[in-house]
Parts: C-alpha cells; sequence; structure tokens
C-alpha cells in the first residue's frame, strides 16, 4: 500500500509539474496547485504507511518473542504438573498398599497359630511397598529437579 500511495504521489508531481508548465489560464494554475496538494499528501501518506509498517514489524517480533517463551514455559509447567502426578500417584499407591498390609495383618490376629498364605502375601505387599517407595523417591527428585529448573529460567526470563 505504500508503494502504490508513492508511486500515486509521484504521478501526481509529474502531472503538476506539466500542468504548471503548460497552464495559460487561473482556473490551470489552480488546478496545478490543488494537484501538488493531492501529491504532496500522498507522498505523506506512503511516507506514514512506511513508518507504521516498520513499527508494526518491530511489535510483532516482540509478540514472536513471547509467543516462543510461552511455548516454553507452558511445556515446562506442563512437565512438572505431570511429574506431581506421577508423585502424588505413587503416594495414593503406598497408603493403599499399607492399608492391604494393616487389613491382612489384623484378619492374621484373629486366627490362632497364623494364616501362612496371609503372612506370605503381606511379605509380597511389603516387597511391593518397598519398590514403590524407591519409585517414589525417584518421581520426587525428577519433580524437584525440574522444580528448581522452572524456577531458575523464570527467574532468567525476569
Amino acid at each position: 500500500m505504500a508503494e502504490t500511495m508513492g508511486a500515486l504521489g509521484l504521478a501526481f508531481v509529474r502531472l503538476t509539474k506539466f500542468e504548471t508548465e503548460e497552464a495559460m489560464y487561473d482556473s490551470q494554475r489552480m488546478r496545478a496547485a490543488d494537484s501538488r496538494r493531492v501529491a504532496t499528501a500522498a507522498v505523506k501518506a506512503s511516507r506514514a504507511c512506511r513508518d507504521l509498517n516498520a513499527q508494526t514489524v518491530k511489535y510483532l517480533d516482540t509478540l514472536h518473542e513471547h509467543l516462543s517463551i510461552m511455548l516454553s514455559v507452558r511445556t515446562a509447567f506442563s512437565d512438572r504438573a505431570s511429574a506431581l502426578l506421577t508423585v502424588q500417584t505413587l503416594m495414593s499407591d503406598l497408603a493403599s498398599l499399607e492399608s492391604r498390609i494393616e487389613k491382612l495383618e489384623a484378619a492374621s490376629l484373629k486366627i490362632f497359630g497364623g494364616d501362612k498364605a496371609r503372612t506370605r502375601k503381606v511379605e509380597e505387599l511389603r516387597e511391593t511397598i518397598r519398590a514403590t517407595e524407591d519409585a517414589k523417591f525417584c518421581a520426587l527428585r525428577e519433580y524437584e529437579r525440574i522444580k528448581e529448573n522452572n524456577r531458575s529460567e523464570l527467574q532468567r526470563l525476569d
């Protein structure tokens, strides 16, 4: 648009020059003066459009930078939420396993001499608890790492 307005302004400048040189009557001189004003306005509008385009590009660059940063931030917080969900799921699993052990031990105490099947099941559940606690520890460590990384990145962005 700026180039078209500039070309229009230059065309009017040439027309004005021709009309001024060839003008014989006052009406022709007045028309030449009007053409000169139109030419000047078109050239000024062209310059204004170019300036606006340059400013728009500058502001859009800033917006694009922020958009790319926000995409990274969204991904980072999504990773953090996923890690937290993993930790919470493992903690829930541990609570469930411990509850099952308590129920089996309570049922075993009611039987004189104990129940070998229940005792074996309790031992299996305790092994499962150990493995789940190890997984929870690793997941918690990963969550803390992600959280610290996010904190340092946010400080860097500020």
